[in-house]
C-alpha cells in the first residue's frame, strides 16, 4: 500500500491522516509461518514537523499459527502503535534511522510487516502447559498419555546395549 503526503510537503496541509484495511502478502504469511490472517485494520497520521514528518499508525487484527508443540491452531490479535520518523533523501545522515521518502510517497507495508514480525512471540503456544505431540507415535499428550515405551537410551550409548544381549 502507497501513502501520498506530498501534500504535507508541499505545506498544503499539516498533517495527513488515512484509515485503511489491508490483507497480508501470502509471501510475509508464509516468512513468519501464519496459516490464516484477517484484515489489518489500520488507522495513521503523517504530521510535519520541522524538516522531517512523523508517521504514527495504530493496527490491530488476528492471526492464525500452529502451536509449536501439539499444532493445534492458536489464534494472536495483533494491536500495536507504530512512530517513525520520514525524511527526504537530501536530509538523510550516515548512520541515522530514518525511513526515506521519495516525493510525499511511501511505502506502508515494510514497515507495517517488520513491526508485526518483532512484535510476534517467539514461542507460539495454545497454553502455557501445552505438553505437546509424542515424539515416538504423535499422540496428543494434551489429551492424555500413550502407550509407547518410556525407557530413553542416549543415541551415543546405543551400541553399548547390545554388548549386555
Amino acid at each position: 500500500m502507497i501513502l501520498d503526503f506530498s501534500k504535507v510537503i508541499k505545506g498544503l496541509q499539516n498533517q495527513a491522516d488515512f484509515e485503511l484495511s489491508l490483507d497480508l502478502d501470502k509471501s510475509f504469511l508464509e516468512s513468519i509461518e501464519c496459516v490464516n490472517a484477517s484484515a489489518i485494520h489500520v488507522l495513521g497520521t503523517i504530521k510535519k514537523m520541522g524538516k522531517r514528518y512523523e508517521l504514527t499508525l495504530s493496527y490491530s487484527g488476528d492471526l492464525v499459527f500452529e502451536c509449536h508443540r501439539c499444532l493445534k491452531d492458536v489464534n494472536v490479535n495483533l494491536h500495536n502503535t507504530v512512530e517513525r520518523i520520514l525524511v527526504t533523501p537530501l536530509e538523510t545522515e550516515e548512520g541515522e534511522d530514518w525511513i526515506q521518502t521519495e516525493d510525499g510517497v511511501l511505502e506502508l507495508m515494510p514497515v507495517l510487516e517488520e513491526d508485526i514480525t518483532l512484535n510476534l512471540p517467539l514461542q507460539i503456544l495454545c497454553n502455557e502447559d501445552c505438553a505437546g505431540l509424542c515424539p515416538q507415535c504423535g499422540k496428543d499428550l494434551n489429551k492424555g498419555m500413550c502407550a509407547c515405551e518410556e525407557t530413553k537410551i542416549d543415541p551415543r550409548l546405543e551400541a553399548l546395549k547390545n554388548l549386555f544381549t
